[in-house]
């Protein structure tokens, strides 16, 4: 089962699947995070990291600072290293 909501640097963030093409959407102004219906454990656990680390940077201001590609290379690095080394996230 997936969390309902996250906490990201002190502002909520809800999660919702979502029928959608692709795997994971970031809506940062309505705060929230949307992921793909029917994936599985493994593909929701880095698809909400994926999202999660999205967040983070937009909400600490550094993701101003990045393009559209270079912000998705930096996910996508920080995503498959953290998720390799067991940050997953707890699902309920």
């Amino acid at each position: 089962m997936i969390p309902r909501e996250v906490n990201i640097l002190g502002r909520p963030y809800k999660i919702r699947q979502k029928q959608m093409k692709d795997y994971g959407l970031c809506d940062y102004d309505n705060k929230y995070i949307l992921i793909k219906t029917g994936m599985s454990t493994t593909q929701r656990e880095e698809t909400i990291l994926h999202e999660v680390l999205h967040a983070i940077l937009y909400e600490s201001g550094i993701g101003f600072k990045f393009d559209t590609a270079t912000e998705e290379a930096v996910v996508r690095a920080l995503e498959h290293g953290l998720y390799q080394a067991g940050f997953k996230r707890i699902t309920e």
